[in-house]
């Protein structure tokens, strides 16, 4: 049983994590009155590189983007794919219509703009490919997605000339980079990457290769950062740059005036799980977890928000446990809607494990925004999550896999109201001081400035 930490909040930690809910005073699309945009980005305009924009699951990136807009940053999205779910979100609409250039992988436009560069550059777009061919072949299938979007790639950098693109920024360690790469190889832009985790703890030749010809790498999380630097044997790992991402507005704003929640006497305890229906994500060990649960007595629902190719496995789960009418499986939902489900939970539970060929979560942005709503979290100790939850402080680590102590952790929450209050004050005082939209879109825009009129060394 962790100890229980009972001390308030002080007031420099409250004003640290409210921070946070400072920014948000800005209006959409008004530049931001909190830091002026650096003198060395007048004059840039930026090319954001993205596979899909927007992708339901990366919300992390559209806040980043629309926090750079604030700032005053001149970009252009280009989206390797069309946006495969209907989109909802206003920022994410007014982004796509506004700033997001998109193509289908082979069109006329597309081939016209390969054989164009071809018969122009031939030495350079068949270096480019002797490199992809000698560096990548450890990953085959890798190779053909990179070669796949060759043609589109050059279309876009066709409109980008035409914008005034000074500077390439790839979102991701896979394709969206290998585009950039392409376009230094090819016409000599400088870009950058923001990694995320893909791919990065699998062997990948090829990524090491192309990150030496960026200007540098942003990475969202210490684990992460530390792994590039440390195991890629780059030459110039001291331009790999930590750089969290902030939390969404609409989160920030909500934060402001949130307080712990208590519950009434014979109310049952009101568990949420927010995260795709796939096997990284845990949710079979949180609905074991509630079976015990509910078999020791205790009173428990649990919300499960996200949808999946498992999902229907779940729901069977949940029937084979006996939990049909302890379970609700929302699906995949508006982001007021899941704001509206978390205001009403009493805990936050995500149960994530790491499986042989899929990537790490990092930090779960949910988990922060749980944090940041003074809810909350048992997790598991897994990847990134213990650089924000320090277990029995900010939240709750268990073990990965682990049912009986999921279901220990679950109940020390719920048997303690003084113990459940101090881990969300300490889990809002914790996220406020990583999770800083503010603080870390500055530091991102610092990267830029120092970067972009230096050739690497």
């Amino acid at each position: 049983m962790p100890q229980h930490n009972d001390s308030a909040v002080s007031k420099s930690e409250t004003e640290a994590a409210n921070r946070v809910v400072n920014g948000s005073a800005v209006e959409q699309g008004v530049v931001d009155s909190v830091s002026e945009l650096p003198a060395a980005l007048a004059g840039h305009r930026i090319g954001i590189i993205i596979s899909m924009f927007p992708e339901l699951h990366e919300t992390f990136i559209l806040r980043e983007l629309v926090a750079l807009e604030r700032k005053g940053l001149a970009f252009t999205i280009y989206s390797l794919q069309h946006p495969r779910d209907p989109i909802t979100m206003e920022d994410a609409i007014r982004l796509s219509e506004n700033r997001t250039r998109y193509s289908s992988l082979i069109t006329p436009a597309t081939l016209g703009a390969f054989a164009k560069t071809a018969l122009t550059r031939p030495v350079r777009v068949a270096s480019a490919v002797f490199k992809l061919l000698r560096h990548g072949y450890d990953r085959p299938t890798d190779v053909v997605k990179a070669l796949a979007i060759l043609p589109i790639t050059l279309y876009f950098e066709q409109q980008a000339r035409a914008e005034g693109i000074t500077h390439f920024h790839g979102h991701w360690a896979n394709i969206p980079t290998t585009a950039c790469w392409f376009l230094h190889q090819i016409y000599d832009y400088s870009w950058s990457a923001a990694i995320h985790g893909e791919d990065i703890f699998s062997p990948n030749q090829f990524l090491a290769y192309k990150l030496e010809d960026a200007r540098f790498a942003a990475v969202c999380s210490g684990l992460f950062c530390r792994h590039i630097q440390t195991e890629l044997n780059l030459t110039r790992p001291h331009d790999v740059h930590l750089n969290y991402h902030g939390l969404d507005p609409k989160v920030m704003a909500l934060s402001a005036d949130k307080v712990f929640r208590q519950r009434t006497d014979g109310e049952p305890v009101r568990l949420i799980s927010i995260g795709r229906m796939v096997p990284t994500k845990g949710h079979d060990t949180l609905i074991k977890a509630c079976a015990d649960l509910v078999r020791q007595g205790v009173a428990v629902t649990l919300e499960l928000i996200g949808s999946g190719p498992i999902e229907s496995e779940l729901k069977q789960l949940t029937e084979a446990q006996g939990l049909s009418d302890h379970v609700e499986f929302r699906g995949g939902i508006a982001f007021d809607e899941v704001l509206e489900a978390l205001q009403r939970a009493d805990i936050f539970c995500l149960a994530p494990r790491m499986l042989p060929g899929q990537p790490p979560d990092g930090i779960p942005n949910v988990i922060a925004e749980a944090m940041a709503l003074r809810i909350p979290v048992v997790t598991t100790r897994v990847s990134a999550i213990p650089e924000l939850i320090e277990d029995g402080v900010s939240g709750l680590l268990v073990p990965v896999d682990d049912v009986d102590a999921m279901a220990s952790a679950i109940a020390s929450v719920v048997n303690d109201e003084t113990f459940a209050r101090a881990l969300s004050d300490r889990g809002f005082q914790k996220v406020g001081t990583l999770f800083d939209q503010n603080k870390n879109i500055d530091e991102l825009l610092d990267l830029f400035s120092q970067y972009l009129d230096k050739a690497p060394s």
